[in-house]
């Protein structure tokens, strides 16, 4: 009711991530304003019309902000650069308007932005999304050891790490349900 673009609730178990995703195109208005509408440099976790939460997408993306100084929405997930941290927090939970679902992280990478297309939703073939998949763990930072198969599902998390390149530079977390 308070927000008609809300689709979902993200947790990570054990960190300060919890908080709505709505789904829109109009990123640049949830780039600067809460959940609520009201105006910050925070913003809202969103995801791009392209995810289907319902089917689901074979990949749901979804972007927040890394704010230095901060540990609100996404500025925590570079945490995840530690492969201890990462064991010690690797389930995301998603509540959807359509169920829940549990996923574990499989691969985090750094990236800049044109590199390739992390938010990829949907795949021509399980051949394209096994392909996908291999290039996240080849540029991942390290081994999870989580299986991921063609016909699996994989939540997507991106946010900016300006420690990878300056403004361009993104850090990945890619997890399998």
């Amino acid at each position: 009711a308070q927000n008609k673009d809300f689709v979902a609730w993200l947790s990570i178990p054990g960190t300060v991530i919890s908080y709505p995703v709505v789904r829109s195109d109009d990123s640049a208005y949830y780039l600067g304003h809460l959940f609520n509408g009201k105006k910050s440099k925070l913003g809202c976790l969103f995801s791009l019309k392209s995810s289907d939460y319902r089917q689901p997408s074979q990949n749901i993306a979804i972007y927040g902000h890394h704010l230095s100084h901060s540990d609100a929405m996404f500025s925590s997930l570079v945490q995840y650069k530690d492969l201890g941290y990462c064991a010690a927090h690797s389930i995301i939970q998603l509540d959807t308007i359509y169920g829940e679902r549990t996923y574990r992280i499989f691969a985090v990478v750094n990236m800049q932005v044109g590199d390739w297309d992390a938010a990829t939703a949907d795949f021509a073939s399980g051949q394209a999304f096994q392909a996908y998949v291999d290039r996240a763990r080849a540029k991942a930072m390290y081994d999870s050891g989580a299986a991921v198969g063609a016909d699996d599902h994989i939540l997507t998390l991106i946010t900016c790490d300006r420690s990878a390149g300056g403004a361009s530079g993104r850090l990945i977390v890619l997890a399998v349900q």
